[in-house]
C-alpha cells in the first residue's frame, strides 16, 4: 500500500522539475546578462574618464607659446581611440578655455558617450548616456 502511494506521488511529481526550471531559467540568465552588462557600462564610464583626463593633460601641456596648440579636432582625435566599447559616432567632446588657450587659463573638457547596452527584451534599458568633465590650468 505505501510502495503504491509512494509511485503515485513521484508520478504526480515527473514533470515539477522541469516547470521550476523553465520558471527560474530566465531569470538567471537575465541575472547574469545584465552583471555582464553593468560591468560593460563601468568599464566604458572608467575608459571616458581617462581620456578625458588624458585629452586635458594634452591640453595644459599645448598652449599657445607651445606651437602645436590643441584645439578641439586635436583633443577629439585622442579621446575617441580611448573610449573602447562605445561606438566612435555616440562620442561628443566639448572644450572651453577660459578666456583664452594661453599660459595661466582654465581648459575645461566635456565628455558625452551614449553607450547602446545589450539586454534584450528591455527596449529602456538600450542605450545608457554617461558625461564626464575635465578641467586643468594651462601651463605652457
Amino acid at each position: 500500500m505505501r510502495a503504491q502511494r509512494a509511485a503515485k506521488r513521484a508520478s504526480s511529481e515527473k514533470g515539477a522539475a522541469m516547470m521550476e526550471i523553465a520558471l527560474v531559467l530566465p531569470l538567471f540568465f537575465l541575472l547574469i546578462f545584465g552583471c555582464v552588462q553593468f560591468a560593460m557600462v563601468f568599464f566604458v564610464y572608467s575608459n571616458t574618464v581617462y581620456a578625458t583626463q588624458t585629452a586635458v593633460r594634452y591640453a595644459c601641456t599645448h598652449g599657445t607659446v607651445s606651437g602645436n596648440a590643441a584645439t578641439n579636432t586635436i583633443l577629439t582625435n585622442i579621446i575617441s581611440p580611448l573610449i573602447w566599447g562605445a561606438q566612435a559616432n555616440s562620442i561628443t567632446v566639448t572644450t572651453a578655455w577660459s578666456p583664452d588657450n594661453s599660459i595661466g587659463s582654465t581648459v575645461t573638457i566635456k565628455v558625452s558617450v551614449l553607450y547602446k547596452t545589450r539586454i534584450p527584451f528591455f527596449p529602456s534599458l538600450s542605450s545608457v548616456p554617461m558625461g564626464v568633465s575635465a578641467q586643468g590650468t594651462i601651463l605652457y
